[in-house]
């Protein structure tokens, strides 16, 4: 799917179609294919104006930030979505690599966005909505109002395997990398999504994943190319209102926020249709992994979930579950049915994957991106699993996490992290090990009194081959850290 053409098909046969539905107050109001396609031909004029090449954005989920970012992308200018969890030092280092010159913020960021300009040489900025920012935009309003030409009215400046995006990765241990994307990225995942889910024209969802995060990017931009209508949620907390206030048809989570939903569900009736007046067709968790518990939670209330599986390397594909079908419970997804993706196990068990969704590479990091992409082009993904013969992926384990026990045995320390989230009150698990002395860790946040847990755990211990079995339990009385996508971090 051609995604610039999608747009410029909207455009002008759906002009008074909305693509966004934004909050204000109690009500919502749209904004039209023609309104946002009119916005992105005015910020593409002001950067091909000023000579901008590389252009980076920091702010809470908004019209204002899909603006730019469609903008650039269809410019051929490189954007570098900035995670809003990092702090100045560390932005500052990511945009001195990539040589960004201008940073567009929200006013919810101003005093982080200022403070990484002041350590940032040649790095200008801009605020959404500030007088200096509206003056621009008036400006190529003007411009073409008297005559220029806007992109719907050129070629595409978008070029095959350009690097478009550098979004970096948020590593549960180790530093942040710049991974060089691609439109024909974003493209596969737009196809892959479109034909297993089967997304049409004015069905509604939301923009509620954060779009500094692939995720997030690529299912926005599937809602956009199919036609579907976003309402814009930039607080993550009031996501069951904007499910309500939206009426959204289907919905794009990380498995932390199904858990949250499937709660308030709880709280307001029997089903979802009773607490929230209308059916959820299905949701998609992807981003981590989604556990049993949570799935059998949401089911409970009659919402299906899918998975889908695949890094920021990889464009965020790799396997998604068909709406039509459901899912294959413990799997994360079925591979991309795009003649263009391949994806297989290597002979040492791990999940590779290639085609025009893999990264260019990151960005300055040659040894890292030969580390990562053989001279094959396979994507190691680094994480170990199989395949089975309908195309469904499961993923054992994080190789890098892997404990390799002195007798030799392995020990995935996902496959009991999944086993354990099941018991009574275990809210939050992560399993460690020693494989010297052939010791395993669990480490758990509970909402029943340790007594209760110690015992699931002594029960489950009996299931369990010797070499697998739980050493030491140890208790938080604070939920673990979490990365900006949801993740649990690692230690």
């Amino acid at each position: 799917m051609d995604l610039f053409d999608a747009f410029r098909i909207h455009r002008n046969k759906r002009p008074h179609a909305p693509a966004f539905l934004i909050a204000s107050g109690d009500r919502s109001f749209p904004v039209t294919w023609r309104q946002f396609t009119d916005d992105i031909a005015i910020v593409a004029w002001i950067v091909e104006k000023y000579g901008v090449k590389t252009v980076a954005i920091l702010g809470e989920n908004s019209y204002e930030w899909m603006v730019v970012h469609a903008a650039c992308l269809f410019s051929g200018i490189v954007v570098v979505p900035v995670d809003v969890n990092a702090n100045a030092q560390d932005i500052s280092k990511m945009l001195s690599l990539v040589g960004a010159e201008f940073l567009l913020y929200s006013s919810f960021f101003k005093e982080k966005a200022l403070s990484v300009v002041s350590m940032t040489p040649g790095l200008n900025a801009g605020r959404f909505g500030s007088r200096k920012t509206d003056g621009f935009l008036n400006a190529g309003r003007l411009a073409i109002k008297a005559g220029a030409k806007t992109i719907w009215e050129s070629p595409s400046k978008v070029r095959s395997g350009q690097t478009s995006m550098i979004v970096f990765t948020s590593g549960t241990t180790s530093e942040p990398r710049g991974a060089e994307l691609t439109v024909a990225g974003i493209e596969a995942f737009v196809e892959t999504a479109f034909s297993s889910l089967k997304i049409k024209e004015d069905d509604r969802s939301l923009m509620i994943l954060p779009l500094h995060h692939i995720y997030g990017i690529c299912v926005s931009y599937t809602l956009l190319a199919c036609g579907a209508v976003q309402g814009v949620c930039p607080d993550f907390r009031r996501l069951y209102d904007a499910v309500e206030r939206f009426a959204a048809d289907y919905l794009f989570l990380v498995p932390a926020l199904v858990d949250v939903l499937a709660a308030k569900i709880e709280q307001h009736g029997k089903n979802a249709v009773e607490a929230l007046g209308h059916p959820i067709r299905w949701i998609l968790s992807g981003g981590a992994p989604l556990s049993r518990r949570i799935y059998d939670r949401m089911a409970a209330v009659g919402v299906t979930v899918l998975s889908a599986y695949g890094l920021t390397e990889s464009t965020a594909l790799y396997a998604i579950d068909p709406s039509e079908g459901g899912a294959v419970p413990g799997s994360s997804g079925r591979c991309t049915l795009l003649p263009s993706c391949q994806t297989r196990v290597s002979d040492k068990g791990e999940l590779l994957i290639r085609g025009p969704s893999v990264m260019n590479g990151y960005y300055k990091r040659p040894e890292k991106t030969a580390e990562t992409i053989d001279a094959e082009g396979w994507l190691h993904t680094g994480d170990y699993g199989r395949i089975d013969e309908g195309g469904n992926v499961f993923v054992t384990g994080r190789i890098s996490r892997t404990i390799i026990l002195s007798s030799g045995k392995k020990v995935a320390p996902e496959e009991l992290e999944e086993k354990i989230s099941v018991l009574p009150g275990v809210l939050e698990v992560m399993v460690s090990g020693d494989g010297e002395k052939r010791s395993i860790k669990a480490e758990i946040y509970a909402s029943e009194n340790e007594e209760v847990v110690r015992g699931a755990i002594s029960s489950l211990n009996l299931t369990l081959p010797v070499y697998q079995r739980i050493d030491t339990v140890i208790f938080r009385k604070e939920p673990f850290d979490r990365t900006s996508s949801g993740k649990i971090k690692l230690r």
